[in-house]
């Protein structure tokens, strides 16, 4: 099995984490190999079984010209590029969310993780004095903390010595205001994202923090408005109000987990599928909720050290690239099979 992997968009993020890993295929399989190519206008597909397109079904056209018989999929599409997914054989997804929303377009689908493979940790610039909570992405995630999980931090540290460590891309999207103009409770150490940094900060916190949700605005006329006219459904004010996007993935529950760090993380569909609650992690909604995650870690050491090595043994058994790697290939060649069988 031959596979190609392009994409016009070859410095993004989500390409660069996928050619990482995806690398990986060559060497372990014999029969078995990858190219990864810049740009999809560039390729002969009549050389290839399979090709993957990265985040858009441009040049599914060009392949299928080329090779009539080849296997086509696409790589984490994204909802605002209203693309066509016509011709496609599958679609490759990073979590429950999006697989249910793209089940719409294909419904031959499969999940494959996407996330940094980090490395070993190193020795920390900073001296920890005190509990270390680690966050790790984006910035528009720091914000969505607040008040919600802010909240529960704040309380904690009433009760011991405690600070954020935040690491976002502070040079493309600027500090966190919050914390500078919100009397937030806690002291936050603001670090430039890099992939150094994860070995000599974030390897080091004892907790990992990842909210995940958007905040829902409290509203009792909204919540009328969009309940029965009747409250048919038993509708009350205290339903749950869970507001994700379709790309919610655990890729940064994966990177607290490689390094044997518990988590406490929102409670969305991927995290509640991954994380075993109250046995290698936490997944929580309320403010209360995360406190008390929160503080059953905290004051636990033996705790803390038993859930992140179960969480990091559950990656190594499940998440690695590798694995990864050995589920799509296991896809690929029934895709394969099942082309042959209908051609016959």
């Amino acid at each position: 099995m031959k596979i190609i992997f392009t994409s016009f968009m070859a410095t993004s993020p989500s390409f660069l984490f996928y050619a990482s890993s995806l690398a990986k295929i060559n060497g372990r399989t014999a029969g078995i190999c990858i190219d990864i190519i810049n740009n999809p206008l560039s390729v002969d597909y009549s050389a290839y079984d399979v090709a993957l397109f990265m985040g858009s079904s441009d040049g599914v056209s060009k392949a299928k010209t080329d090779n009539p018989s080849i296997t086509v999929g696409v790589v984490e599409p994204r909802v605002a590029q209203n693309q066509s997914f016509s011709g496609l054989d599958f679609i490759i997804v990073n979590s429950i969310e999006a697989k249910d929303f793209f089940s719409r377009y294909c419904h031959d689908l499969i999940i494959y993780y996407t996330f940094p493979e980090v490395p070993p940790k190193l020795d920390c610039p900073i001296k920890k004095d005190r509990l270390v909570l680690g966050y790790h992405g984006n910035l528009l995630h720091l914000d969505a903390m607040y008040p919600r999980i802010t909240q529960a931090v704040a309380e904690l540290a009433k009760k011991i010595p405690l600070e954020l460590w935040a690491m976002y891309n502070i040079e493309t999207l600027g500090k966190w205001q919050k914390a500078d103009h919100k009397d937030l409770g806690f002291p936050v150490v603001h670090i430039q994202y890099s992939e150094e940094n994860y070995a000599r900060y974030l390897a080091h916190a004892d907790i990992g923090l990842v909210p995940q949700l958007i905040p829902v605005r409290e509203n009792r006329t909204l919540r009328c408005l969009i309940g029965s006219i009747s409250g048919k459904y038993n509708e009350r004010f205290d339903n749950y109000f869970l507001r994700f996007k379709e790309t919610t993935n655990i890729g940064r529950h994966l990177v607290f987990a490689q390094y044997g760090i518990p988590v406490v993380s929102d409670m969305t569909p991927s995290s509640c599928a991954f994380i075993h609650d109250e046995n290698d992690g936490f997944v929580a909604f309320h403010s209360e909720s995360w406190s008390r995650a929160l503080e059953l870690l905290a004051f636990n050491r033996d705790l803390r050290i038993e859930m992140g090595n179960r969480l990091k043994e559950k990656y190594l058994k499940t998440a690695t690239h590798e694995k990864m790697n050995e589920s799509l290939i296991s896809f690929l060649k029934s895709k394969l099979i099942q082309k042959e069988t209908s051609e016959l």
